[in-house]
């Protein structure tokens, strides 16, 4: 009886640096991707299908913003297009911080 009492905890993160306005969009995962991924477009020209990933070097020209939900293969991923964040709480993965900026200014994502 002594375990009736259920115990949690929650350990807030800073992601949004600023009040800029932060626009989303939604779009299918094309494979996992984790919160806080950069993402990028992927084109399937036989299957005439567009899906979501985490960005990489290479595909640094085809990025749409930040995911702020995680979601698995083929599931919806909610993202931000628009916004003001801490550079640290972004997962660049391979991206250079530098070229990543870069990428993520011209979409009037700006990280501090």
């Amino acid at each position: 009886m002594a375990n009736l009492v259920e115990k949690r905890s929650f350990t807030p993160q800073k992601f949004y640096a600023g009040e800029f306005p932060a626009v989303r969009d939604t779009g299918t995962a094309g494979a996992a991707i984790a919160q806080y991924d950069m993402i990028m477009t992927v084109t399937d020209e036989e299957a005439g299908t567009v899906t979501l990933q985490p960005a990489t070097t290479a595909g640094i020209d085809n990025v749409v913003g930040i995911a702020i939900t995680a979601a698995a293969k083929d599931e919806p991923v909610v993202y931000i297009m628009t916004g003001e964040v801490f550079a640290d709480a972004v997962n660049m993965g391979d991206i250079d911080a530098a070229a990543a900026k870069t990428a993520l200014r011209k979409l009037c994502i700006f990280l501090v």
